[in-house]
């Protein structure tokens, strides 16, 4: 078994010009996939740096710009993404765990690979180095990935931000946390499934949730309500209390567990903002 700790940089969205459009169905573009590929005793047997040309947002966003010192002219004579992630599946070979930095990086995987069609890149197997990191460390808050560096005392020799270098330091982390005894490695295609229909039976509740005063707990009559992705908002008036309340309701996500979170306050502006 082989262990893929890979990255990736991403272009998204940005108004060059009026009349210019977000793609819904594609935020974030992969630009470059980088990877290190390592045997069942931890040690290096290759690596994987490709740029990638962006087809949906073919300039870069000027923050991406910055972040990554990558460049449209870098990106264009390069291979789209299809190309490259076939060449990527190609060179993991089989019986290989993804793994990575967090979850950012395995769902931008694969909504690139669900919105290109590519369907042969397998995501049953993946290890959030950073959760095993977290436990590692006692850690309740997401660290960056340039924290867990400085808190290991791994030595800043190559510049963050950049796909290869980023799977690199993730791999130095890898190496000091990882105990292969653990059970860290998880089916993470049946996980995001699973995840993404608790959601979907959640949002059909969130509509449901009472709203109560937060002064004397009452009942309170719903008069406006506003509906979001993943929020739902009221609005009304304690008649005993002789105040306005704002009610919101949200999907929370908190260790892998999905759940809906209520919160009634007196309201002090007609506006939703959150």
């Amino acid at each position: 078994m082989n262990y893929i700790i890979f990255d990736l940089e991403f272009n998204m969205f940005f108004r060059f010009k009026e009349g210019d459009l977000a793609n819904p169905d594609l935020k974030n573009e992969i630009i470059q996939i980088g990877a290190v590929k390592l045997n069942d005793k931890l040690e290096t047997i290759s690596e994987f740096n490709s740029l990638i040309k962006p087809v949906i947002y073919k300039r870069l966003n000027p923050y991406v710009k910055r972040k990554t010192n990558i460049n449209t002219s870098q990106v264009v004579p390069r291979r789209p993404f299809v190309e490259t992630i076939k060449s990527f599946n190609t060179w993991m070979g089989n019986d290989a765990v993804l793994c990575s930095w967090g979850q950012d990086d395995i769902l931008g995987l694969r909504e690139n690979c669900l919105f290109f069609g590519f369907d042969a890149l397998f995501f049953d197997k993946f290890i959030n180095i950073q959760q095993i990191y977290m436990k590692f460390r006692g850690l309740t808050k997401q660290p960056s990935l340039e924290s867990a560096v400085e808190g290991l005392e791994i030595e800043k020799s190559l510049p963050f931000h950049d796909a290869l270098s980023d799977a690199v330091y993730t791999c130095d982390i890898f190496r000091k946390v990882y105990d292969d005894r653990t059970d860290a490695i998880i089916n993470w295609e049946k996980v995001q499934i699973e995840n993404e229909l608790k959601i979907i039976e959640l949002k059909s509740l969130l509509t449901q949730s009472d709203m109560r005063c937060p002064e004397c707990e009452g009942l309170v009559q719903k008069h406006e309500e506003v509906t979001k992705t993943k929020k739902y908002f009221a609005f009304g008036f304690c008649t005993e209390c002789n105040i306005p309340i704002r009610h919101v309701s949200r999907i929370t996500n908190k260790n892998g567990e999905y759940s809906i979170v209520s919160i009634n306050a007196i309201n002090k502006r007609d506006e939703v903002s959150e």
